[in-house]
């Protein structure tokens, strides 16, 4: 077996696994299970940029191909993308090695008919490649759903929106947080360990390049979370005082509510049964003490005043975070949008009679749609008059700062 063809194989299950409606992260840790760093790393990279490419490497594929691009099955759609990604964006990958280890895994995973297809495909393309720019808008350029890109152009306008589709095609880095230690005591660790770092964006941490999470010194012991630096600066703008009661109402994956718990008392809660089983990972692993509750926080599981802070970090669209998952792009739709607007102003309401008067309502989003952030939240107000906005909303725009993007707003209970 030819050098890096788990890799390619990795690569075509992720897609396989992401194209039958798995999440990217998800399919990557079961396809790549077993590799080693090298590999992970290159299936990783494979995969992800077929996901952020995916326009470009069909324009280019599609007039090889001969009879319909529409009519070709999918599974070899994936195998063409990936030799192509490799010809046309890895200029270290020969082409002779790019389009062998593709038409191996075309082998494994769809027989011969398949695999002459992707050799002759490919081989086309080797004798015709070049990294030049696609032609095409600012959609077929940097490869996002043309639906999305004119909304975006709408409310951000050329230059802004062509820095967000740059910033979604760069992979984003991995930033670790402390929790159950300290910034300097992490650093020393992980000097100790040999593993690279440096400091991340709103000292929220440090950047590192391992493969491996739960490798890296300190990760039993829940010394960190896996967390951008977005949510630093997000739960700094929370401004929540030291020893506070706080209700995390949808709290999963969990960074937020473990770093909370190292200085407040705080009850964590989530709807999904699959994501309440990764928070209460994260949880027992970084802050054992905070009760997991499965609960719908539009059906609150507590009584009216018993917490001094309801942080609602909404169920969202999470077009901030498309760099982070690659897939995201093609999963989302307007109606989706629309339908997690509906579901915030819902959980908004179910939150709003256990915030006793003078309690804190925290509302945040990784999402960059007005309707569910601004909108979202003076909606909230229009109905609810016993809350006050206090001060003025935070929202960071992903290029601004080369993090995720994110939203928050203050809501003071007055009477």
């Amino acid at each position: 077996m030819a050098a890096g063809s788990d890799a390619r194989g990795a690569a075509f299950e992720t897609l396989t696994l992401v194209g039958g409606g798995r999440q990217f992260e998800s399919a990557l840790d079961e396809a790549a299970a077993g590799l080693d760093d090298t590999d992970r790393r290159l299936a990783y990279e494979i995969a992800a940029g077929v996901l952020r490419s995916r326009t470009e490497l069909d324009s280019r594929l599609a007039p090889l191909v001969s009879g319909s691009w529409e009519h070709t099955p999918d599974g070899t759609k994936d195998l063409l993308r990936i030799g192509a990604y490799q010809l046309l964006k890895l200029s270290r990958v020969p082409s002779y090695a790019a389009v062998q280890t593709t038409v191996e895994a075309a082998k494994r995973s769809g027989g011969r008919k398949s695999a002459g297809l992707v050799n002759a495909v490919l081989r086309r393309l080797s004798r015709t490649a070049d990294p030049r720019e696609p032609e095409g808008g600012l959609a077929a350029r940097y490869s996002h759903p043309e639906w999305l890109v004119e909304r975006w152009l709408a409310h951000y306008g050329d230059v802004r929106t062509e820095a967000l589709l740059g910033h979604n095609n760069r992979r984003p880095p991995l930033v670790i947080q402390p929790v159950r230690s300290t910034l300097e005591a992490l650093g020393a660790a992980l000097s100790e360990a040999g593993v690279p770092h440096s400091p991340a964006a709103f000292g929220a941490g440090f950047v590192t390049e391992s493969g491996k999470v739960q490798q890296l010194p300190g990760y039993r012991d829940g010394a960190f979370v896996v967390q951008d630096p977005v949510q630093v600066r997000l739960l700094e703008f929370a401004a929540i005082p030291d020893g506070a009661r706080v209700w995390d109402a949808c709290a999963a994956p969990g960074g937020k509510a473990a770093v909370l718990a190292v200085r407040c008392k705080v009850v964590a809660s989530e709807l999904r049964r699959d994501r309440l089983e990764r928070l209460g990972d994260t949880l027992a692993r970084t802050a054992p003490d905070v009760p997991v509750l499965l609960a719908d926080a539009a059906r609150p599981p507590l009584r009216p005043g018993a917490t001094d802070v309801v942080l609602v970090d909404a169920p969202c669209s999470a077009t901030g975070t498309m760099a982070r998952h690659p897939d995201a792009r093609w999963r989302l739709s307007a109606d989706q949008i629309e339908r997690a607007a509906r579901w915030q102003a819902a959980i908004l309401d179910g939150v709003a009679p256990v915030v006793g008067p003078g309690a804190l309502l925290l509302y945040m989003t990784c999402s960059l749609e007005p309707e569910e952030n601004e909108r979202q939240v003076n909606g909230f107000l229009e109905r609810h008059p016993e809350f006050e906005r206090e001060g003025d909303d935070l929202s960071i725009f992903p290029p601004d700062e080369g993090t995720d993007g994110g939203y928050a707003a203050r809501m003071r209970r007055t009477r």
